[in-house]
């Protein structure tokens, strides 16, 4: 780390006329188990997932800047019950769209951690189970957002455009699934843990 400090100090100062900043992200989300009502428990294996996150500064203090976006995550996999009982749907996709405000420190340095929040819209679309033919898939419900990450100052130029790393963490906080089943709880929290470029312009 103390390496990787070094180099990031070394590298030349961002341009500080770039308002906007785009990241492509990719990585795992996790979800905790739920617990049926009827007994027993849903887990749930990692699932690979895709993501693209825009934001605008909107004002700058000393050491902070304050930014206003969207992102979008969403799993080219789906995520899949591990060991689902009979009857319940095993496997979803899902989407989250959610504009927030994110708070960065530091954000002329070569490492600027930051943390985020927001809500929007989230939408799941469910595998059919074997013993429901009645089932309808697709649920739309609301999501909240906190996150929280870093990025780094440009490493590279690309068409002079500069780009960097994020590297996050985020937690949906949305509604649930149609497991054809009663779950216990009305709420599900899907983690996401993910990292890639970060464009400026």
């Amino acid at each position: 780390m103390g390496l990787i400090s070094l180099f990031l100090a070394l590298l030349p100062a961002g341009h500080s006329q770039t308002k906007n900043e785009v990241g492509l992200v990719i990585g795992a989300t996790t979800t905790p188990s739920q617990t049926l009502s009827q007994g027993g428990d849903l887990t749930f294996n990692p699932s690979l997932n895709l993501g693209a996150e825009y934001d605008r500064r909107l004002a700058t203090a000393k050491r902070v800047a304050i930014y206003g976006g969207a992102d979008d995550l969403a799993s080219p996999l789906d995520v899949k019950l591990n060991q689902p009982p009979q009857g319940v749907s095993p496997q979803y996709a899902y989407e989250f769209l959610t504009p927030h405000v994110r708070v960065k420190f530091n954000p002329a340095g070569p490492i600027a951690p930051w943390f985020s929040f927001g809500g929007g819209y989230a939408r799941f679309l469910e595998k059919v189970p074997s013993a429901g033919p009645s089932f309808r898939p697709g649920t739309n419900t609301g999501t909240f957002e906190f996150g929280a990450g870093i990025d780094t100052r440009s490493v590279v130029r690309v068409l002079k455009i500069p780009i960097g790393f994020r590297f996050e963490v985020r937690d949906f906080y949305s509604g649930l699934p149609n497991y054809d089943r009663t779950i216990d709880t009305s709420r599900q929290n899907s983690v996401a843990f993910t990292g890639g470029l970060l464009i400026r312009f």
